[in-house]
């Protein structure tokens, strides 16, 4: 029987809600590296074996972007209640030898500052060398649908059985192939315990699940790689026709499903805020992410630097997962991780 639609985008918010979010960084990738070569002899992607460090990565981080998180609740449907600084991201970009790039990000709430001490939160990590590229995803299961749900799931949380789901995968031209391991843990995890969330994971015996998924053709090996090569021939085209970018799409693969990003549209803004620091251009560029099959559509916004040292680098998401929820994110190198 088939799923609803309303079942169908609980799966996209709760397992791809940090996912959606790596929209906030993937501009400040645009040096780091572009897609395979078109004329690189396919391969075939093998299970990866769980391991209790592969969040760490292997390709060395060359810039990295911190994030101060606000959240907008929305109790009735006619207002808003706005609380900044409830939880951080970090983004990274790495590179190394033989054109060997990747991403990673690293985004959530706060217990010890979000209202009623929601914690939110997940990572992934996407690494690419030759024709071949490791996708890491840490996240919890969190499939409310309204504020009365995330808020009864807070106090169920505190009583232990916190359910964590760590997805790897190696993604070739031809397919995906992703080892999907959930545990139910005693007790619960912020953002800043990644390294004791793993080791608590590799702990739990549970049997993990193999998918294997074709990679969509000219599809790239995740979103993060998507978008920063949205972002970064975006930008190129403000500086060299001063004029903002024209809508694309580009096909990718994560997980179980084929997915379409497109830049539905794009702006330049000149001498905009964010964080209490002026710029003299951004490109603001608003995104819809869909999996192929499905019907709803996750929409996100970023604006990143066209000018300088700082060219490329992300100043600002929002994104709104629920319609009682949204996020923002604004630079701030201040977050702790």
């Amino acid at each position: 029987m088939p799923r609803p639609a309303w079942r169908a985008r609980i799966t996209l918010s709760a397992a791809a809600f940090p996912v959606a979010l790596a929209a906030l960084g993937l501009a400040g990738a645009a040096a780091a590296g572009r897609a395979a070569t078109p004329g690189a002899p396919p391969a075939q992607a093998q299970a990866p074996e769980f391991s209790e460090t592969a969040y760490e990565g292997t390709v060395p981080v060359v810039a990295e972007y911190r994030f101060r998180m606000a959240g907008k609740v929305r109790p009735l449907l006619f207002f808003w209640i706005t609380r900044d600084g409830v939880g951080g991201a970090r983004f990274r970009v790495r590179r190394g030898e033989d054109g060997a790039y990747g991403y990673d990000l690293l985004i959530g709430s706060d217990p010890a500052r979000a209202p009623r001490g929601i914690n939110r939160w997940g990572s992934i990590l996407e690494e690419t060398r030759g024709g071949t590229t490791t996708v890491v995803g840490v996240m919890k299961k969190s499939d409310e649908e309204t504020l009365g749900e995330a808020e009864s799931n807070v106090d169920r949380e505190r009583q232990g059985g916190v359910v964590y789901k760590m997805i790897q995968a190696s993604v070739t031209r031809v397919e995906s192939v992703a080892r999907v391991t959930i545990a139910t843990l005693a007790r619960d995890y912020t953002y800043r315990e990644l390294g004791a969330l793993m080791a608590a994971m590799a702990a739990d015996h549970s049997a993990p699940r193999i998918r294997v998924t074709p990679t969509p053709p000219g599809g790239r090996p995740g979103l993060l790689t998507s978008v920063a090569e949205l972002l970064r021939d975006g930008v190129d085209t403000v500086r060299r026709t001063g004029r903002a970018p024209g809508s694309r799409s580009l096909p990718y693969v994560y997980y179980a499903k084929q997915y379409d990003v497109k830049l539905a549209s794009a702006s330049v803004e000149k001498g905009a805020s964010y964080g209490g620091v002026t710029y003299p251009r951004l490109l603001r560029a608003s995104f819809e992410l869909r999996a192929r099959g499905e019907s709803w559509t996750e929409r996100f916004t970023i604006a990143c630097a066209v000018d300088g040292d700082e060219a490329g680098a992300p100043v600002f998401v929002s994104y709104q997962p629920r319609w009682w929820l949204a996020v923002e994110l604004v630079r701030d190198d201040r977050e702790r991780f």
